[in-house]
């Protein structure tokens, strides 16, 4: 059971930590989603929770089409892409 813990709070800390892009994203989503209640309390009350849904989706979309890409060019640096 440790084992996966560790393993677990191994890739969470090189997720939010290793990769400090997500980590910033992920806080502004929420401070936009903040920001959106504050200024429109009535509307956010309908629409608050699919804007963050949506805020986060488009970041780790985003983050791992970069992932991708980082990797690929590392590849290709290697030579295992032609």
């Amino acid at each position: 059971m440790s084992r996966a813990l560790s393993a677990t709070w191994e890739n969470l800390y090189g997720l939010l930590v290793d990769d400090g892009s997500l980590a910033v994203g992920a806080l502004a989503a929420v401070a936009i989603t903040w920001l959106f209640a504050v200024v429109a309390p009535d509307a956010a009350e309908q629409l608050g929770g699919a804007l963050l849904l949506v805020l986060i989706s488009g970041l780790v979309l985003a983050n791992v089409y970069v992932a991708g890409q980082r990797i690929r060019r590392a590849r290709y640096a290697k030579g295992e892409l032609g």
